[in-house]
């Protein structure tokens, strides 16, 4: 394995139990994994559960040798102005839920509702900072991922951290997200005006017309420029984010070796 920090994204694994997860990532080399709350799927944590239920998760993981570099908190704070408060208070509530766990970073998303308007731009950045400002009190960073819609490009993402203006708030960047929404991921990194502080790395292909995210072998986005890019400034992780849940363990591996054929490749 290289001395870059790698990790995996939990969605793949939203159905493998999480003693399953640590044995795959520890047998493929992995020191970290990431976090998720999610109702009802057995690789996730519901979002209700006991604190008994965290703690066992916790000694799970310590068990065997990993860490978290991640968790994943929901919210989405493009809903009316009316609800946006009660959405930043459970953003915030998961937040403190996963600051046992001790990861580095906590993922966020803009939110899922088809706007476009200023007003809605300014009601993200509003809840990002207080968002942000909660994480702090944890010593965490959060990053908010390029999730298509109102983080569809990077100018969009830019819009938004400026806004927010916060030291620990900065991007997820997550290249086949920007290529499934129409930016070129390369160009999105060049563009970047913010920090990057986690990247989710998988790929994705286009069949029928349909694109499609697929393992990084198979994919039509070529990695080796942007992995240059980021190895002259980015320190944080790289989780591979293989989203198929009926191979993930397979895929991930194959993802594993793929990454790191790559990263020889941009050393030579």
């Amino acid at each position: 394995m290289t001395s870059h920090r790698l990790a995996s994204s939990p969605w793949g694994f939203r159905f493998t139990p999480l003693a399953e997860q640590c044995r795959c990532l520890r047998g493929l080399g992995m020191n970290h994994i990431c976090g998720q709350f999610f109702a009802e799927m057995a690789g996730m944590l519901p979002p209700d559960a006991p604190d008994t239920v965290l703690a066992a998760a916790r000694a799970e993981v310590g068990r065997h040798g990993l860490r978290y570099a991640s968790f994943n908190a929901t919210g989405d704070f493009m809903v009316a102005p009316d609800q946006v408060a009660s959405e930043v208070a459970a953003c915030c509530r998961q937040i403190d839920r996963a600051a046992p766990f001790q990861p580095e970073v906590i993922i966020v998303f803009a939110g899922w509702q088809e706007r476009r308007d200023a007003t809605v731009y300014e009601q993200v950045a509003a809840s990002l900072k207080q968002v942000a400002r909660h994480a702090a009190t944890h010593g965490l960073i959060v990053a908010l991922e390029n999730h298509g819609g109102l983080t569809a490009t990077i100018e969009q993402v830019n819009r938004i951290i400026h806004a927010a203006a916060e030291p620990n708030l900065g991007l997820n960047y997550d290249p086949a997200n920007f290529a499934m929404y129409g930016q070129d991921p390369l160009e999105a990194l060049l563009r970047v005006e913010v920090p990057v502080v986690f990247t989710h790395l998988k790929s994705l292909r286009t069949i029928n017309g349909k694109k499609e995210y697929c393992r990084l072998r198979d994919g039509e986005i070529d990695y080796l420029p942007i992995l240059r890019r980021l190895a002259k400034s980015y320190t944080g992780f790289y989780a591979l984010e293989y989203e198929d849940a009926s191979d993930v363990v397979a895929g991930t591996r194959d993802d594993c070796d793929t990454l790191t054929r790559w990263w020889t490749e941009i050393q030579k």
